[in-house]
């Protein structure tokens, strides 16, 4: 029988038979059940609340912990740093003690050897290893036993500067060695007398000296006076002379071996007289030992002082300098801040604007004097060959205008 709409809502109303209900109870437990565990799915109950207050806990202790531990981590590089740069200045030191040594000064007993806080240094600039050092000073002077027509020093301080010049590369260390002979052989008057004493007139000059402490790229610093010279009280070849003795002097020293020479030039009192004098075989002869022959490395030339000869005077003296060393050149003018850029006010005489008072050579020459008898044992040495004199035509063209430009100079100025 079909039920009609009302009789259907009787029956929702009323309730369900007795035999009915227990599976009906059971069926709305079983709903209310499957509700809630939707409303827990839906929404944050209590036991999802403790989950979530777990998980934050356990979250917070990590982080508590990692970040202990990256203090800590921290803490231990900044240690670290702190004993390497604690290392870097003790080492930074170490090697401005090394070299703040006087510049003037040779021991007779010196070696050859860099003090220990350079050997780095020499090793990454020069390829100089101590291990190899005795290898190296012997290979060289088998090379000059075997050279023919050739009497030369070979103790290992000697050896040394020439090897430190060329970076130890043997071949160019023993082409260095015949320039350094041959100009003795080919300029042989030059070179007579080349000992201190017998400078005495021109010392007093004080043309020439060397500052005591290096500039701030720890280079030997080498002063020259153009304006000092008298071409009355001692010729050119005189003035030569003084520079070499003086280079020969400091070239013994390992620490000017490698951090080479910044020498200054200083122009005031540079006239037509001294360039009337100055000719290109005297300039050949003077670029020459800066460039070719002499086992020093000249790192930098200051110019100061410049007067208005000065720029037909250089004109003579620059188509015989190389490239590098055209590199190396400075021109201060009357500025001579900029000069203190390069080296301390508080290291120069007067005449360059120090604090030093004036240009005084007395305790240099005091020491060059002290090593006479080492100036006098170089006098045998050389070629026992004579040697052709080989002047290339770039050379001969270069003499022939020098040459031209100074007559032209003389006889602008009369």
């Amino acid at each position: 029988m079909v039920e009609t709409r009302e009789e259907a809502g009787m029956a929702a109303v009323h309730p369900a038979p007795q035999s009915l209900q227990g599976p009906l109870d059971q069926h709305s437990n079983d709903k209310e059940d499957s509700q809630k565990a939707e409303e827990k799915k839906l929404k944050p109950g209590a036991t999802v609340e403790v989950d979530i207050k777990d998980k934050e806990e356990t979250t917070k202790t990590t982080d508590v912990t990692n970040e202990l531990e990256t203090i800590k981590g921290t803490s231990e590089v900044v240690e670290q740093r702190e004993e390497e740069v604690s290392t870097c200045e003790e080492v930074d030191a170490a090697v401005q003690a090394a070299l703040r040594v006087d510049r003037r000064v040779v021991s007779e007993v010196e070696d050859g050897a860099l003090p220990q806080e350079l050997a780095a240094e020499a090793e990454w600039d020069l390829h100089e290893k101590p291990e190899w050092v005795d290898r190296d000073v012997q290979a060289l002077r088998e090379m000059v036993e075997a050279e023919p027509g050739l009497r030369s020093r070979l103790d290992k301080p000697f050896l040394l500067a020439f090897l430190r010049a060329r970076k130890f590369d043997y071949d160019k260390a023993m082409a260095m060695i015949r320039s350094y002979y041959r100009a003795r052989q080919e300029n042989a008057d030059m070179y007579i007398e080349l000992y201190p004493s017998a400078l005495e007139h021109v010392w007093p000059l004080q043309m020439q000296t060397v500052l005591p402490t290096p500039d701030r790229l720890g280079r030997t610093v080498i002063i020259f006076r153009t304006g000092a010279w008298l071409p009355e009280a001692c010729g050119l070849d005189d003035v030569f002379r003084s520079q070499v003795v003086l280079l020969e002097h400091v070239v013994r020293l390992p620490v000017t071996q490698l951090r080479g020479i910044a020498a200054i030039v200083d122009c005031s009192g540079l006239s037509m007289t001294h360039a009337y004098y100055l000719t290109p075989t005297h300039i050949r002869r003077m670029i020459s030992v800066i460039q070719e022959v002499f086992p020093l490395r000249f790192k930098a030339l200051h110019f100061v002082h410049e007067p208005s000869i000065f720029d037909w005077v250089f004109s003579l003296i620059k188509p015989f300098l190389s490239e590098t060393i055209k590199g190396r050149l400075h021109f201060h003018g009357e500025d001579l801040e900029s000069l203190h850029q390069h080296i301390q006010a508080e290291e120069l005489p007067e005449e360059l604007g120090g604090t030093q008072g004036p240009l005084d050579n007395t305790f240099l020459l005091e020491n060059l004097k002290k090593h006479e008898d080492y100036f006098k044992e170089l006098r045998p040495y050389g070629c026992t060959e004579p040697v052709k004199k080989i002047i290339t035509l770039k050379m001969s063209a270069g003499i022939s205008h020098l040459r031209k430009h100074l007559l032209r100079i003389v006889h602008y100025n009369c």
